[in-house]
């Protein structure tokens, strides 16, 4: 399946003409991608070689003379899921860790007590 694209799949069963039994089965599935899917597959790997592995974005624009002095660099924002992400994977030297980041639950006040109505 691809883009959401459901697959066909036909059947087509044999019986013997004496017995009616069912001498074999044979099932033809459609093509996994399509020419578009392919077009489209293509054209998403042209334009992720065409981008700076430094800024991300397309180098026949960025490396044009014409747009020296075109561009800015704002001001970084941080990312408070990435603090305690980078944190955790520095306390590991090891190749192999896989690490993750989920959100905490918010802490009760000690005496609150949620009541359902």
């Amino acid at each position: 399946m691809w883009l959401g694209r459901q697959r066909v799949s036909v059947t087509t069963y044999e019986y013997d003409d004496a017995t009616g039994r069912l001498v074999r089965s044979t099932t033809v599935h459609d093509a996994e991608w399509t020419d578009d899917d392919r077009a489209w597959a293509q054209a998403r790997r042209r334009n992720k070689a065409e981008l700076c592995p430094g800024c991300g974005l397309p180098m026949p624009e960025t490396t044009d003379p014409a747009n020296n002095g075109s561009y800015e660099a704002p001001l970084p924002v941080m990312c408070f899921a990435c603090v305690p992400l980078e944190k955790r994977k520095s306390e590991y030297k090891d190749p192999g860790y896989l690490f993750h980041v989920r959100k905490q639950l918010p802490k009760q006040a000690p005496n609150s007590r949620s009541h359902a109505r």
